[in-house]
């Protein structure tokens, strides 16, 4: 049993090599494959003679350039044989982004035969489309079972047999105790005969239709593909003879690169602080980075994601076909080409940073010690390394130096790794990009809303490196020891950054605001509005404290108001968006005072209308408003009494005229349920005389009525013009 199974694997495994022994056995390319890969190839034995198997050509990464917006750039290239096919394989979600930017040269001017691609299809939905199952075959009777009425050619001991598949019947035979299935394969020759073979005879199995020999080569191959899940494969077709130099680019989906930086402060504060800076680079794809050449990118470029991947189908209108006269074809006019050449346009300050050296070159022996480590991205691991014995941290992480050639891109800044950079699948490189001493000194940054008693210990740096520092994570050392961390934002070339890393408890801070308002010393009236100016003086006392046995700098961010006016005779030294940054002197062991005063101005809304007799006596005593205004504003008011008294009166006739409704409706009422006596006749009439002087009274009502709200009308547009002719803006 154990030995048919065998037999039958390995008869599986000729059948396909024969299949597709003529793809690799191509004329045009046996010689050169040969010379090419005789080393690297490999010979299988088991078909009618042996195969030679090509691995695939690949085209190598060479340069990779990481943005900090998501994605990378890469660059392959490679010498392959003329007219063989260059495989690479992406990952779906990268389809999208590599159709988009995707760039294929032959370097030799030759030509491509073009480039092809997976589908969208899923493995199964590809599977589908064939007749045959050869996923689940569990044998040659299987697999022949399925393909009946296909040509074949049968190698049976030393005879060749063609025919025609008729069908594979199963017998059952008793071997001692135990039964087990045979397979006949039942063939109809060429010259008509009927015959039966035992599948475990057969040697080899040709299908002679070209169709369905290929059909087969494609099933075998989706279903290597599906060992490889959501892999695509992109193929490039190089055209012309002998050897081809292919060059490929593309973009595609990238991790960010990542900053990250240390800083040693000296304890004398002459000395510039020394920066150092490290790259994060991270190689999540499925191949290796071989001595690349690798560039990070400071700055966000535009960039989006377009499906280009799937099919696209537009709806289109259905026309029923008439019977029309033919139209003669139309010539679209001519047009003339706008396309201007554009100049490159490279400023002074571009040219002067380019290809600019971050460091000066270490110390001969430094550079020694530190050769090994510079090949694995272990630098500063040497420098801290230092911190045991007599070697001392600071001055060994001075030693690094960052072999990087920067140069500004536009709005873009890029740091070049200046030796070949090797960093395996799945694994991540730190890379020194930056290393030289900065100006900068160390100060204590007081925001009273980031921390109420105590300021921030902090270094006020300035970018002197001639860089653009990307933002991240940054280390501060003093002395020897780790002393606090800090996250910055990107710092361009000669930008001053504040950057805080731990809290000064050695000094104590307490504030204290007095607000004193000022005399009203400006009225402005106009479109019915009165505005009443003062000046209110704001004045917040900064009470510091220092414990500590040095002198300090303690640097005050103070709140921003655009339109509060200063007073102090003290200017800030710097302005943010929202704050003022003032610098006070701290002498060792004392307190000391900084106050900071403002003006702000203030304005109280009075509408005109709503002004009262005793107001006017007021403004005009306190000399608010001017004598004409007095008098418009008196005028003004005797006008909106009368309108008042006419809405005082309208509201009594309305009052009046609910109430006869009500009684007319009690009236009314009584008469329904009055009968035809004498006295009910008498009472009736009663009614009917109290509802006729009632109608009288509702008629003179809406009369009067009427006069009192064409009354009101008048007097409201002449207290409208008044309002809107007074105009006043008095300085007191």
């Amino acid at each position: 049993m154990k030995l048919r199974i065998y037999l039958t694997s390995l008869f599986l495994l000729s059948l396909i090599i024969t299949t597709t022994q003529p793809a690799l056995a191509r004329p045009e390319n046996v010689a050169l494959n040969n010379k090419l890969h005789d080393e690297n190839s490999t010979i299988i034995q088991g078909a009618a003679e042996p195969v030679r198997v090509i691995p695939n050509y690949k085209l190598p990464v060479r340069r990779v350039v990481l943005y900090k917006h998501g994605v990378g750039y890469f660059e392959r290239r490679g010498t392959v044989p003329g007219q063989e096919n260059v495989n690479l394989y992406f990952k779906s979600n990268q389809m999208n982004d590599l159709l988009k930017s995707l760039t294929v040269l032959d370097l030799g001017d030759g030509p491509l035969g073009g480039i092809v691609y997976d589908s969208t299809k899923t493995v199964e939905q590809l599977l589908s489309d064939y007749t045959f199952n050869l996923r689940g075959a569990r044998g040659l009777p299987d697999i022949l079972g399925q393909l009946q009425g296909s040509e074949i050619e049968l190698s049976i001991g030393s005879d060749m047999i063609t025919g025609t598949i008729i069908s594979v019947e199963t017998r059952i035979i008793q071997e001692d105790d135990t039964k087990m299935p045979v397979y006949y394969l039942s063939v109809m020759e060429n010259s008509g005969q009927l015959r039966s073979f035992n599948t475990n005879e057969i040697r080899s199995v040709k299908f002679l239709d070209q169709r369905l020999d290929q059909d087969i080569k494609r099933y075998m191959k989706t279903l290597y593909q599906q060992h490889r899940r959501d892999e695509k494969i992109l193929t490039i077709r190089p055209e012309g003879p002998g050897q081809r130099d292919l060059l490929v680019s593309y973009v595609c989906e990238a991790p960010i690169w990542k900053a990250t930086y240390r800083i040693v402060l000296e304890k004398d504060q002459d000395k510039k602080p020394f920066l150092q800076g490290w790259a994060i680079v991270d190689n999540v794809s499925e191949e290796d980075w071989n001595n690349v050449e690798l560039s990070l990118v400071s700055g966000l470029p535009i960039s989006f994601i377009q499906d280009l991947y799937n099919p696209w189908f537009k709806k289109r209108p259905v026309i029923e076909i008439e019977e029309e006269i033919a139209m003669a074809p139309t010539i679209p006019q001519g047009g003339i080409a706008m396309n201007m050449p554009v100049e490159e346009k490279i400023s002074k300050g571009v040219a002067a940073r380019s290809n600019r050296r971050l460091a000066k070159a270490p110390a001969p022996a430094a550079a020694a010690e530190m050769a090994e480590d510079k090949a694995y991205g272990l630098g500063m691991m040497g420098g801290m390394g230092g911190m045991g014995g007599d070697l001392r941290l600071g001055k060994k992480m001075q030693q690094l130096q960052a072999e990087t050639v920067t140069r500004e891109v536009g709005d873009l800044f890029e740091y070049k790794i200046d030796h070949p950079v090797t960093v395996a699948r799945n694994r991540s490189a730190m890379l020194p990009i930056a290393a030289a001493q900065v100006e900068g000194s160390a100060v204590a940054l007081y925001n009273e809303s980031a921390r109420t008693k105590n300021p921030l210990a902090a270094v006020r740096l300035k970018n002197t490196t001639g860089l653009t520092l990307e933002g991240g994570p940054l280390t501060v050392f003093q002395e020897d020891s780790y002393v606090g961390e800090a996250l910055i934002k990107t710092v361009k070339p000669d930008e001053q950054r504040y950057i805080t890393y731990a809290v000064d408890l050695g000094t104590h801070v307490n504030t204290k605001i007095d607000s004193k308002s000022e005399r009203i010393d400006r009225v402005i009236i106009n479109r019915g509005t009165m505005r009443m100016h003062r000046a209110v003086i704001e004045t917040k006392t900064y009470n510091l404290d220092n414990k500590d046995k040095r002198d300090k700098t303690v640097v005050i961010e103070h709140p921003l108001h655009t339109d509060w006016k200063l007073l102090n005779q003290e200017k800030p030294i710097e302005v943010t968006d929202s704050y003022k940054r003032f610098e006070v002197k701290l002498p060792a062991g004392k307190p000391a005072k900084f106050t900071v005063k403002e003006e702000r101005d203030r304005w109280d809304d009075l509408a005109v209308t709503n002004i009262t007799p005793e107001q006017i006596l007021i403004y005009a005593r306190d000399k608010y408003i001017t004598e004409q205004t007095r008098k418009q504003l008196d005028q003004i008011v005797a006008i909106k009494a009368e309108i008042v008294n006419i809405d005082r009166s309208i509201n009594q006739l309305q009052t009046e005229k609910n109430s006869i409704f009500s009684d007319q409706q009690r009236l009314r009422d009584n008469l329904k349920s009055l009968g035809r006596t004498e006295e009910e006749n008498q009472l009736r009439s009663r009614y009917i005389g109290q509802l006729t002087q009632q109608e009288s009274r509702l008629e003179a009502i809406d009369k009067t009525t009427k006069d009192l709200q064409d009354q009101k009308q008048a007097k409201q547009k002449q207290l409208d013009e008044m309002i809107e002719s007074l105009a006043q803006d008095l300085t007191i």
